[in-house]
């Protein structure tokens, strides 16, 4: 492990830090889809060089198996106030100085693409979004990612969605898909 947090230790899994009964639930990615995807990712990413932002970051699973990886930065946004509770605590106990938390509403109701300067001015390598499964408010996400100049040229975009969601982008087509239970991950390429 590369200075990071493991979601589990030891077969234990962590507690969702800072979350009250009821008040956040959670549909975590599975241990075995986020090994999946991070194997697939190594055949594509230099991790030392790469830039990661996990969006509707929730537990934080998707992006810190990238820190562990040895990723360059890793800025993970959500808006809900547990899962920022969550987030900060594991971020404070992890001491690691190249993870951000940021606090975003990513679902607003306009078409605008993703702001890059709100996000610290550099783009990424690698985006990571799995927004609440069923919101009609996602679609259209890819196009407000892929055209907000949040990926570097190359980087790629992955899309966690339920295998029932078929109608992320009318303009993108995803180059890659990887699927697990009842999760699919979608992965675009900036090109």
């Amino acid at each position: 492990m590369a200075g990071g947090l493991r979601m589990k230790e030891k077969g234990r899994r962590q507690p969702i830090l800072g979350a009250k009964s009821n008040e956040w639930v959670v549909r975590p990615t599975t241990a075995k889809a986020v090994s999946g995807l991070v194997n697939h990712l190594n055949t594509r990413l230099d991790w030392n060089e790469t830039d990661v932002l996990d969006l509707f970051a929730g537990t934080g699973s998707l992006g810190l198996a990238c820190l562990n990886r040895g990723a360059r930065r890793l800025m993970s946004v959500d808006r809900h106030p547990a899962a920022l509770r969550h987030l900060n605590g594991l971020r404070d106990r992890s001491s690691d100085p190249r993870w951000s938390v940021v606090q975003a509403d990513l679902l607003t109701p306009n078409d605008r693409p993703l702001s890059l300067s709100s996000l610290g001015g550099q783009p990424f390598g690698l985006i990571l979004a799995d927004p609440p499964y069923g919101d009609a408010r996602q679609e259209g996400l890819v196009e407000r990612i892929l055209d907000g100049g949040l990926l570097t040229s190359g980087g790629l975009l992955v899309v966690e969605h339920a295998i029932t969601y078929r109608r992320f982008s009318l303009r993108h087509q995803a180059q890659h898909e990887l699927t697990y239970g009842l999760s699919r991950f979608c992965i675009f390429e900036n090109n």
